[in-house]
């Protein structure tokens, strides 16, 4: 994947976060939260995302393992993958807290952002 697709990919997930954000907070504000289908709604958005995921995932591994940007390493891609799955899936069932959920997609939004950040320092 060159860097162009990378960032593109990255800030569609990045997308993706701030959809399933959303939708949890809307959720949340509910009287009751709403029912998903699992196999119309959940299954196939978590199928969806991790496909995405790890792509992008192994893009911005070889990506980093290249550049060795300063401030960014494997583990915290590694984390975007699993918190952003969680995001996902709490955005249809509204389990955890909201400040865990909201310190989550931060973090996410962090490390994409920086990912971003670092292809386009490449590029300059």
């Amino acid at each position: 994947m060159d860097n162009q697709t990378l960032v593109e990919h990255t800030e569609e997930l990045s997308k993706w976060i701030e959809n399933a954000y959303e939708r949890y907070q809307k959720g949340k504000a509910e009287e009751e939260y709403p029912t998903y289908d699992f196999y119309k709604d959940i299954q196939p958005t978590v199928v969806e995302y991790d496909k995405q995921m790890e792509q992008w995932l192994t893009a911005s591994i070889a990506f980093i393992h290249q550049v060795k940007p300063k401030y960014l390493h494997q583990e915290q891609l590694e984390a975007v993958q699993e918190n952003g799955k969680e995001i996902v899936l709490q955005s249809y069932f509204g389990k955890l807290h909201a400040t865990r959920v909201k310190n989550l997609v931060e973090s996410v939004t962090y490390t994409l952002n920086l990912l971003i950040e670092e292809i386009r320092k490449k590029r300059s």
